[in-house]
């Protein structure tokens, strides 16, 4: 007995804080405590033989509490498992002496005391009071909503810190699969992107080789489609150069070569552009010591895109190009007297699509790769570049490279380096810088210089003002519109926005990226300005999707008209809103403007998307307006052979636009925010299911749908989740006796499992993991049509919405795709 009571005497006395507990579940009589327990909580031993919870409620004036629950779960736990359970921070509220509740921290541990048997006898309830710590970390105001949060998010630390961490790694692996991605799109498209411009190539210089085939003016129009062809096939070239490099597929072949002399001929290269531009071209490469060890084509991208880029950004003095023996390395330097970079821009300069924003230039057109690519050219020749440059004042890019072949490696230096298509390259990054200078006929105002008055307008020819940096556009439009109206070009938004001041014409047709001031930049300026506030406005853009629309619409334009467009869609555009711009003008000149803010715009798009998609939709608009120009007759009937060419010069143009917008959708589909909503999912997918059978009947299935559970989703993206999945089952059973397509689903648990099922030609799971990568098509898959862009777009939307996906087939005996999203629940 006194063992007992000594016993009992050293666990009252102990300085933790301890209560003992009966395992009586839902009471949890209290039987023994320590003194530091009554202190801690304001009680004396009268309370033992009562309710825990009884004597420790929540605080009713605090909704939000939690203590109680937490701990009734932490017990119930106890007595599961019979393990200990140690529970996060907790705040407590206890009442103090003067009968009000006092906010306490705790974190409190459950230990179970079993008897022999194993049966729960006691648990031991032990807290620690980590108040102070708590409290020492809080920060900012003490007001009522603030310090309740941060009570709550001192409670969630170690949940959120967890969760940080795997949004963290997450966030890196998926940057990595992202750059990874970057580099399949390059290599992988490389074939679906040259077949249609090898379709409109040839019958475009089957068609110039015929010299008497077309009268001038038709010819004009050819040999415009064929340069915008070449140069969409430089663009599309210098884009997999680059990407072929960073998966490390670029071999290069070293030969010694006369490096001066083959320098001075790059370089004369430019002179006609140069002396057009009025600007002094300066060569100097006297002969080396020796031959120079290099990649003669590299050195050709080398020199050129350092020439291009300078030629872009000087508009007067000289560029100059210099070649320096230095023993041990040899240093080409290409200087210039342009705009020169702001110094906070210059670490920059040689990141893949980094482009100087604000920089004045002669054109907008290009990638924002041609100084990385030289640096990896520079690299792979044992060298380095570096760039000095002061703003408005000039910049200098300077490349080094090693002599000698000591540090090349052995197996890939040759003799003598096999003969290049330098002068044909050279000959397009020429043709580009002189279609980047003013075209002198099309940049003055012609005509009157006064407004007509009111009584004028609804006889005289409309007159349209066009801005657009490109050349051939501009003669294009020119050429369309102006058998209608009468067509003022200029090459910039500041050209029009001078003319516009002096005449304001009836409408103005404006290209979005243009240099010294873009055509957002014009819109501005036109609706601050009273006597322009209302005037007409259609933006051109190769920028596509709803956001870039609605951009357009809700900074002020009128209309929004996407590159390519065709023929009789510009037409049709223009004269809608020169007809609605009369009428308004017999209405009611001072109406005001009612569309205001139709939704924010999404403008994080990665610049490659803004600078690619504007030059590869531009000379596709060209040649596709021009095929179809021509093959409607004008300005004369066609022969056989001409409209047999034509026509596989749109067919192949229309593919590649296709293409690319497929694409260039893929490449923005994570920009669009999430807006779920109650989905009734068995219609949805019913009305799939009829849309794609019309639109292919040729496939001959028969498609199930079972029950369907309805969901808590984006309806658009899923619309496009079924979409592709039972289009892949349409196309992959199409040639089967009997084909079926299966389409069911099921709540399991607390998600939508749904499940599409076929009996085509299924595939290897050894190549299972391939499949949701973008790009990929797994062996066999050749003869079905598709870019591999689908079921990577699935587990993107898939993902977002919290759920997973996985495939399983068998050759030969069909495939079966499996998603699950979040469980609809109702409020």
């Amino acid at each position: 007995m006194a063992n007992e009571l000594d016993f009992r005497l050293l666990f009252e006395e102990s300085p933790e804080v301890l209560l003992v507990l009966l395992p009586d579940a839902p009471r949890y009589t209290m039987v023994a405590a320590t003194h530091s327990r009554w202190r801690a909580t304001h009680t004396t031993p009268e309370t033992l033989g009562r309710g825990l919870f009884e004597v420790f409620p929540d605080n009713p004036d605090d909704p939000a509490a939690s203590g109680t629950s937490n701990l009734r779960a932490s017990l119930a736990r106890v007595l599961k498992t019979r393990l200990p359970d140690t529970m996060p921070v907790q705040k407590y509220d206890i009442r103090g002496p003067d009968g009000n509740f006092q906010s306490r921290y705790w974190s409190p541990k459950n230990l179970p005391i079993l008897s022999p048997s194993g049966e729960v006898l006691f648990i031991l309830h032990r807290v620690e009071d980590v108040t102070e710590l708590v409290r020492a970390n809080e920060v900012g105001e003490e007001l009522r909503d603030q310090t309740r949060a941060a009570e709550r998010e001192v409670i969630r630390r170690s949940h959120e810190l967890a969760g940080a961490l795997r949004e963290l790694r997450d966030a890196n692996a998926q940057l990595a699969e992202l750059d990874r991605a970057k580099t399949d799109f390059f290599s992988n498209v490389s074939h679906e992107f040259r077949t249609p411009l090898t379709l409109m190539l040839g019958p475009l210089e089957d068609e110039l080789a015929e010299r008497m085939a077309y009268p001038p003016d038709k010819r004009i129009r050819v040999e415009t489609a064929h340069r915008n062809a070449l140069r969409l096939l430089k663009l599309v070239n210098s884009l997999l150069d680059f990407s072929r490099m960073e998966a490390g597929r670029t071999q290069a072949t070293f030969a010694p070569t006369d490096l001066a002399l083959l320098t001075r001929e790059l370089a004369s290269m430019f002179r006609s552009a140069t002396d057009k531009a009025e600007l002094e071209l300066v060569v100097n490469c006297p002969s080396l010591p020796e031959p120079v060890y290099v990649d003669r084509e590299m050195w050709e991208k080398i020199v050129f895109n350092l020439l291009s880029n300078a030629f872009k950004h000087t508009f007067e003095g000289s560029i100059s190009v210099t070649l320096v023996w230095h023993g041990e390395y040899v240093e080409l330097s290409v200087s210039d007297t342009g705009v020169g970079i702001p110094e906070a821009e210059l670490p920059r300069v040689f990141e893949r699509f980094q482009r100087v924003k604000g920089a004045r230039s002669r054109s907008h057109e290009g990638t924002g790769i041609g100084l990385a690519l030289v640096q990896e050219l520079a690299t792979l020749h044992g060298g380095a570049v570096r760039v000095d440059s002061t703003q408005d004042r000039g910049t200098t890019f300077s490349v080094t490279i090693k002599t000698g072949r000591d540090h090349l490696p052995p197996g890939r230096i040759v003799a003598a380096s096999t003969p290049s298509s330098g002068s044909k390259a050279g000959a397009a990054y020429v043709a580009e810088a002189l279609h980047s200078l003013p075209d002198e006929a099309l940049e003055a105002p012609s005509g009157e210089t006064e407004e007509p008055g009111p009584q004028d307008r609804a006889h005289a020819r409309a007159r349209i003002l066009l801005a657009d940096d490109n050349a051939d556009m501009r003669q294009y439009v020119t050429d369309l519109l102006g058998r209608y109206y009468d067509v003022t070009a200029v090459p910039d938004g500041q050209a029009a926005l001078e003319a516009i001041r002096t005449a304001p014409p009836d409408l103005v047709l404006s290209d979005v990226m243009m240099p010294r001031l873009d055509g957002f930049g014009l819109l501005k300026a036109l609706r601050a300005e009273e006597r322009t506030r209302r005037l007409p406005i259609i933006l051109l853009s190769a920028r596509a999707g709803e956001e870039a629309s609605v951009g357009a619409l809700d900074a002020g334009a009128d209309d929004y008209l996407v590159k390519p467009f065709t023929a009789r869609e510009l037409i049709a555009r223009v004269r809608a809103h020169v007809e609605l711009a009369r009428q308004r003008h017999a209405w009611e000149r001072e109406l005001e403007r009612s569309n205001q803010e139709l939704r924010s715009v999404n403008r994080g798009l990665e610049a490659f998307t803004r600078t690619v998609s504007h030059d590869v939709r531009q000379p596709l608009n060209t040649m596709i307006g021009f095929a179809d120009f021509l093959l409607s007759g004008n300005p004369g009937p066609l022969n056989d052979k001409q409209q047999e060419c034509l026509t596989a010069i749109l067919r192949g143009g229309q593919r590649l636009a296709t293409l690319t917008e497929d694409l260039l959708r893929f490449a923005a589909a994570g920009h669009k925010p999430l807006a779920t909503e109650h989905v009734v999912a068995s219609a949805l997918v019913r009305t799939v299911v009829d849309e794609l059978q019309a639109a292919h009947p040729e496939r001959a299935v028969e498609v199930h749908i079972g029950a369907l559970p309805d969901v808590n989703a984006d309806p658009t993206l899923l619309r496009q989740v079924f979409a592709n999945l039972v289009g892949n089952a349409l196309k992959f059973t199409r040639d089967r006796e009997r084909a079926s397509v299966e389409i069911s689903g099921e709540l399991q648990g607390g998600e939508c499992v749904y499940c599409i099922r076929d009996n085509g030609v299924g595939f290897d799971m050894r190549h299972a993991d391939q499949l949701f990568r973008i790009f990929q098509r797994l062996q066999g898959a050749e003869q079905f049509e598709g870019k591999g862009v689908g079921l990577s777009i699935v587990l993107d939307i898939v993902e977002r919405h919290g759920g997973h996906i996985s495939a399983k087939a068998t050759p030969g005996a069909g495939a079966e795709f499996t998603f699950t999203l979040p469980a609809l629940h109702e409020g």
